[in-house]
C-alpha cells in the first residue's frame, strides 16, 4: 500500500500543477501577426493589439460566419453597403468558421455577391479562440484604426446600428 502511495503522490502533484491543457492553442501576444488566407489567394495579416486587432490603418469589422447561416446571409447586403460607403476608413473581413472546400466557399461568395474580404484559413479558428471561442454566427467585432476594441454584435444587426457605431470612430 505504501508503495502505491509513494508512486501516486508524485503523480497527483504533477497533475495538480500541470493539469490537462490544449497545447495546440497558444494565446496571441501583443504585436503578433496572425495571417489569414483570403478566398482570392491573398493574405491578410491581423496584428494583435492590447485589446483588439489592427489591419491596414483602417477601422476593422470582423464578421464571423458560416455559409449555411441564414442570419449571416441576410447580413451580407448590409455589410456590402457599409464597405462601399466607408471604404476609405473601414475594412470588413469575414472569417468563415467552416472546413469547406475553397471552390464551394467561392461559389457561395459569388452567389451572395460579397464585396469584402473573406478568409478561409485554419487560423480563422485561432482568431476565434483569441476572442473567447466564437460559437454563434453571425458574430461581429469592431476595432478602431489603432486596433482598440469598440463594440461587438451577436446575431443579425440593423445596418443603421453598425453605421452609428462606425461613425463614432471615423
Amino acid at each position: 500500500m505504501i508503495k502505491y502511495a509513494a508512486f501516486l503522490l508524485p503523480f497527483l502533484a504533477f497533475s495538480l500543477f500541470f493539469g490537462c491543457s490544449d497545447s495546440a492553442y497558444k494565446p496571441l501576444k501583443t504585436n503578433q501577426g496572425l495571417p489569414l488566407k483570403t478566398t482570392d489567394g491573398k493574405t491578410i495579416i491581423l496584428k494583435k493589439t492590447v485589446d483588439g486587432f489592427f489591419y491596414d490603418n483602417k477601422s476593422l469589422l470582423l464578421v464571423f460566419l458560416t455559409t449555411s447561416c441564414v442570419p449571416c446571409n441576410a447580413q451580407i447586403p448590409h455589410l456590402n453597403n457599409l464597405q462601399n460607403r466607408y471604404s476609405d476608413n473601414l475594412n470588413i473581413v469575414s472569417v468563415i468558421l467552416e472546413n469547406k472546400p475553397l471552390e464551394e466557399v467561392q461559389s457561395f461568395l459569388e452567389k451572395k455577391k460579397v464585396e469584402f474580404a473573406a478568409t478561409l484559413d485554419k487560423n480563422n479558428f485561432k482568431l476565434s479562440q483569441a476572442l473567447g471561442n466564437v460559437t454563434s454566427a453571425p458574430y461581429m467585432v469592431v476595432y478602431d484604426k489603432e486596433g482598440a476594441y469598440v463594440t461587438d454584435y451577436t446575431g443579425a444587426v440593423p445596418e443603421e446600428m453598425i453605421e452609428a457605431d462606425l461613425k463614432r470612430i471615423f
